[in-house]
């Protein structure tokens, strides 16, 4: 008998030991319910084996019962109830938890432990408490109906929530269940072994050693399956906070779930909805599509979906093509996907629908359709469409309708000059000039926009060259100190860039301006960054600059000089700088102006636009000048006064 006492004593000390380390482990992660429940549980089993171990060290039977009163019987009024908590917790069913109810469930064990407190003085506990050297504690707790009262309570809680860990370990994936196994052994063992006792004559009662192997098993989920920071996500925390509509069908179609943002789409009711077939309560188009099993498709296959093939909707669009395409991923899990387009009340509406299948192991066991209402994206994509039409229109009477006239005006001036030698012709023929660029900015800016296509490695040595070659530049002087510098861009968009900076830099910094084409280190903070309206970040920004030794711009023009018209030149376009902006906002980039070194304006190109911008290739570049003030200028015809701070535009490159 002493044998089996220093193996119970041994057994119920461990259990009491690795309950603690538990409970400080589960009490470092308090943000989770979950663990909150674990930390109670385990200091619970804690209280109830570390009551028995102390039990056993005493030799006076007042301090026997002085300790199974306050000790023991706090951890038996905790853990049974806490372990179903747990469950609810775990297994995510603790949405309608309130805490008048959590306070309600506690109430038993609350009642319970106040008669543990107050036993020695009534009967409803224990009936007597009788000396047995039977027990490792030495004494035996004859019981009366105050306990079978709660153990009828504990165990339909225990029942309840074994129940549901039961299904959650069907149903969880193998993430979980190695977890969910364990806390199943953790919640059966002494469960068990107290069933065997109250069933039984015997008067050893071996909770106690059910409960170490709770904490054994408690433990491995603790270290192996990380059960303190590795907890399942609750379902409504993912599906009632998805803004489109979520309905989860069974393997014959039948609705067995869905979230409140389907219930448009469900005749208005979820409720209504469940159990039956969802071709009968989703819009006729969506449940012709199902009835055809699009998970059954191959992946080369495709079906078009009946919809109402109105020719224009009350907004002008052409109404939506449906299609339908099936795929596998790599675990063979099958989605498809079509588009629908609904008319209700007169008003078309369009929708995106995916369906992915349901699976156990081998088996579909359903599916899950996601319906999302694109109807703003599709109204905004034809508006996008009739806008480029127009604009394509434009264009054509622009490039012909004022040409003509023009080509016509610019005939009977160069007959009138073989006539007449009159200044004023000039002053005709610099407007028609004007004019010409007019045009030019204008067929750019509508026909080109942010369009770009084609990128390649560009060498900005080369491009910057054959750019220069192409613009009159009178006397002025080209500088290039990019090295072999290279970056990924639309070579004829970025040759527009130079070809507008070089033709402001010589129309506004004099016939024999000196221009510098150089490069911006990776390394190196932003020109005057603190002058920038947004900068770059600094240390992690790479470039170029194009830079001149002209007159500068002042301070207080600075703000204006990227806007789109803003010129102090009268024979201006105030469009250069704008063509400019937008090339470089399609490229991903950000564009800024400051103060060149020689007091001249220097226009600033970095590549730090977006985190997908195209990559560059420095090469062995030669660091750029330094800057100083901003000076801004406004295009190809732009004056000499513009915007101080730089403007950083940036804007989605994706490249066509």
């Amino acid at each position: 008998m002493a044998t089996l006492a220093t193996a119970y004593m041994v057994a119920v000390a461990l259990g009491a030991a690795t309950s603690v380390v538990i409970t400080i482990l589960a009490l470092r992660n308090p943000d989770h319910a979950e663990t909150k429940a674990l930390a109670l549980l385990t200091g619970g089993i804690a209280l109830w084996t570390g009551g028995d171990f102390a039990s056993m060290l005493v030799d006076s039977r007042e301090a026997t019962i002085l300790v199974t009163q306050t000790v023991h019987y706090l951890g038996v009024a905790i853990v049974p109830t806490t372990v179903f908590l747990f469950i609810i917790v775990y297994t995510n069913h603790d949405d309608r938890l309130t805490r008048r109810r959590l306070a309600a469930l506690y109430a038993a064990p609350a009642v319970l432990y106040l008669l543990a407190l107050t036993g020695t003085s009534h009967s409803l506990l224990w009936t007597e408490i009788v000396p047995s050297d039977a027990t490792p504690v030495g004494y035996v707790f004859e019981n009366g109906l105050g306990f079978y009262a709660y153990v009828l309570y504990s165990y339909s809680l225990l029942a309840i929530g074994t129940a549901l860990l039961a299904r959650f370990i069907r149903q969880s994936n193998d993430l979980y269940r190695g977890q969910s196994t364990l806390l199943m052994i953790a919640a059966i063992a002494p469960w068990l072994s107290n069933i065997v006792y109250v069933l039984s004559d015997s008067e050893f009662e071996p909770s106690s050693m059910g409960f170490t192997v709770a904490a054994v098993a408690l433990a491995v989920a603790v270290f192996r399956y990380r059960l303190t920071d590795l907890l399942p996500i609750a379902r409504d925390a993912i599906v009632e906070q998805i803004t489109d509509g979520v309905v989860v069908l069974d393997r014959r179609g039948r609705v067995v779930d869905a979230n409140p943002q389907a219930a448009p789409y469900l005749q208005g009711d979820v409720a209504a909805a469940l159990g039956r077939d969802v071709t009968t309560v989703l819009p006729e188009e969506i449940g012709d599509w199902l009835a055809t099993d699009p998970l059954s498709l191959t992946t080369n296959e495709s079906t078009a979906t009946p919809s109402n093939q109105d020719d224009e909707t009350d907004t002008g669009a052409a109404p939506l093509e449906p299609s339908s395409d099936a795929s596998a991923d790599d675990t063979g899990s099958r989605s498809a996907s079509t588009a629908v387009r609904l008319t209700a009340d007169g008003t078309p509406a369009y929708l995106a629908v995916e369906t992915t299948a349901l699976r156990d192991g081998d088996t579909r066991i359903g599916q899950f359709l996601i319906i999302r209402d694109v109807t703003d994206r599709q109204r905004y994509e034809r508006e996008l469409e009739r806008q480029n039409e127009r604009l394509d229109r434009f264009a054509s009477v622009v490039s012909h309708d004022l040409r003509n006239p023009l080509n016509v005006a610019d005939g009977y001036l160069s007959i009138l000059a073989e006539r007449y030698d009159d200044p004023e012709l000039d002053e005709i023929e610099t407007s028609l000039d004007r004019m010409e660029h007019i045009i030019e900015d204008v067929l750019t800016l509508a026909r080109h926009g942010d369009i770009v296509s084609d990128r390649s490695l560009v060498d900005l040595s080369v491009l910057a060259n054959r750019a220069w070659n192409g613009v009159d530049t009178a006397d002025a002087t080209l500088a290039v100190e990019t090295g072999d510098h290279r970056v990924a861009a639309d070579e004829s968009r970025l040759s527009q860039v130079f070809e507008n900076l070089f033709r402001n830099a010589v129309e506004h910094g004099g016939p024999d301006v000196t221009v510098t084409v150089g490069t911006i280190d990776i390394d190196d903070p932003p020109a005057s960054a603190t002058e920038r309206s947004v900068a770059p970040e600094t240390g992690e920004s790479a470039g170029f600059y194009v830079a001149d030794d002209g007159v500068g711009i002042p301070k207080d023009d600075r703000d204006a000089v990227l806007e789109s018209g803003y010129t102090t030149n009268q024979d201006g376009t105030g469009l250069g700088l704008d063509i400019v902006g937008q090339i470089v906002e399609a490229h991903g980039w950000s564009l800024g102006v400051t103060e060149s070194a020689d007091g001249g304006a220097r226009f600033e190109i970095y590549y730090d636009g977006l985190e997908d911008s195209p990559p560059v290739d420095h090469g062995d570049t030669e660091h750029g000048e330094p800057a100083g003030d901003g000076h801004d200028r406004s295009g190809t015809d732009d004056a000499d006064g513009a915007s101080g701070t730089t403007t950083d535009t940036t804007c989605d490159p994706s490249p066509s």
